[in-house]
């Protein structure tokens, strides 16, 4: 995933110019690497191939990298874990809206000719413009504008997530999970009827554990904990979803372990099952889930803290 190479609006609208990798999403392939002739002819930019059924097998104009066009600065992309052809891309707006896209071959998501739905009119254009009607852009399935998050500062910038397939939390499974860098806002988006490409979303609320290891302080005036900023979501083997802040690693435990009720959770003391231990809990409040923090020791990851969302 490349930006549109940082200019105030796109001033040189590299992310509708289809020779320019900024602002795209490319496809290569590093495991059939060509030779170093091959290379130079093509004019690749390092030692991979270019996948035969690329869009640029359909698009002359396209450079062959390319997969999607017309994002601004796409800050986390993530495939779904049951359905591979559901990739996921955050991208982040510029003045007015943040969005998530679900990326398709060939798609052009309309940056700089919009904003997320809404039409953009750049201050300068040095490199160009690219008139409405020469496009057929693909508005976001999810996003919020900046005003939504603090309407004073309005949002920072979107952070995108993963659809969460861990059982951890069964009252979570399936639904979106994305946030805002200010760490001010999380979301839970759900798709309705599955494999529409129709989401809702639900921003939630998060709230320490009230038995947490650890001290947590809260935000000023607010009963939110206080994260510091959201940099980024991960995932692991067991598809239990993390939250890297600047505050610490989280990670989503069973609803149960912050006193919130989930119907599809199973009553923990009658299996056989260990439960985390007290210092895990952390919690995702309207959509079940909880967090913990993680403290990291040059490869070794040590769970210490946890939040209740």
């Amino acid at each position: 995933m490349m930006g549109d190479g940082g200019g105030s609006g796109d001033p040189y609208n590299f992310s509708q110019n289809k020779k320019s990798l900024l602002g795209k999403i490319m496809r290569i392939d590093v495991d059939n690497i060509p030779s170093e002739a091959e290379i130079s002819k093509l004019r690749l930019w390092g030692n991979y191939s270019i996948p035969k059924d690329n869009p640029f097998s359909e698009d002359k104009d396209l450079q062959p990298e390319i997969w999607a066009l017309g994002l601004r600065n796409p800050w986390r992309c993530s495939f779904d874990s049951e359905r591979p052809s559901y990739f996921l891309c955050a991208d982040v707006g510029q003045d007015l809206y943040e969005e998530v896209d679900l990326i398709t071959k060939g798609g052009n998501y309309g940056w700089r000719v919009y904003e997320g739905p809404y039409l953009f009119n750049p201050t300068q254009s040095p490199g160009g413009n690219t008139s409405v009607k020469s496009i057929n852009p693909i508005f976001p399935i999810l996003g919020y504008n900046h005003s939504v998050v603090n309407k004073n500062e309005g949002s920072a910038s979107i952070t995108g997530g993963y659809i969460y397939r861990s059982t951890t939390d069964p009252c979570t499974y399936g639904r979106y999970l994305y946030g805002d860098l200010y760490a001010g806002a999380i979301w839970a988006a759900t798709e309705d009827p599955q494999n529409s490409g129709n989401f809702s979303t639900n921003k939630t609320p998060f709230s320490c554990a009230h038995d947490s290891a650890l001290k947590c302080d809260s935000v000023p005036g607010s009963s939110l904990p206080s994260l510091g900023y959201i940099f980024s979501f991960g995932e692991d083997n067991n598809k239990d979803v993390y939250i890297l802040a600047s505050t610490g690693v989280y990670r989503v435990v069973r609803p149960s372990r912050c006193s919130y009720a989930c119907s599809l959770e199973k009553d923990t003391t009658t299996t056989t099952s260990q439960p985390p231990s007290p210092s895990l809990a952390t919690r995702w409040s309207q959509v079940s889930g909880y967090i913990m923090l993680l403290h990291f020791s040059s490869f070794l990851l040590i769970l210490l803290n946890v939040v209740c969302l």
